[in-house]
């Protein structure tokens, strides 16, 4: 009896240290990732981040390690997340301007990413100007580093097409960046 409880301690705090180990590695991209898609709202960001992170618990089995497998899920889950919020903000505001309210929309939070490089913060601040589909996988291909596999993965989409949306969105990125630029000069 008393060896069963404990091999139930040591199973239980293997499960823990693991789960801490894969937030510790992945809370603070998937943080950025979810703030860039969802257009800089921090407060949704962190409450996509926190249901990912519960499906990751509901979801996790012994042994499981940070690894790519789990790295691609996560950010998987998270788009999905995103993008739900993304849908259910947009008939949040169908509905207010059906009734002819305004939405609060302010954004804020603790969660601040530095920018050092000019160029980067405007090319960052451009990235309203694309889709959603393209924002995200701009923002998994530059600031997660991840290949066109890993994003296709993530996304659902062939390799192919996560190409195409990355050259369409750099193109228009580079002209908007462009620009502001010459706006700034003149």
């Amino acid at each position: 009896m008393i060896r069963a409880t404990q091999e139930i301690a040591a199973a239980s705090f293997r499960r823990q240290a693991g789960m801490e180990a894969v937030i510790d590695a992945y809370q603070e991209p998937l943080l950025r990732y979810a703030t860039r898609v969802l257009n800089h709202n921090v407060a949704q960001a962190q409450d996509v981040v926190q249901n990912v992170l519960i499906k990751l618990c509901q979801q996790w089995q012994p042994g499981m390690q940070p690894d790519a497998r789990l790295k691609n899920w996560l950010f998987r889950v998270t788009h999905n997340e995103a993008v739900d919020q993304i849908r259910a903000e947009a008939r949040r505001r169908r509905l207010c301007d059906k009734q002819g309210q305004a939405l609060d929309c302010a954004t804020g939070g603790l969660h601040h990413d530095p920018l050092p490089d000019e160029r980067e913060r405007m090319v960052l601040e451009c990235l309203d100007i694309l889709a959603p589909a393209q924002r995200q996988v701009v923002l998994l291909r530059l600031q997660q580093g991840m290949s066109y596999e890993e994003i296709a993965g993530i996304t659902g989409q062939s390799v192919g097409y996560v190409g195409n949306l990355l050259h369409v969105a750099v193109r228009r990125l580079a002209v908007e960046v462009r620009r502001r630029e010459e706006g700034r000069a003149k």
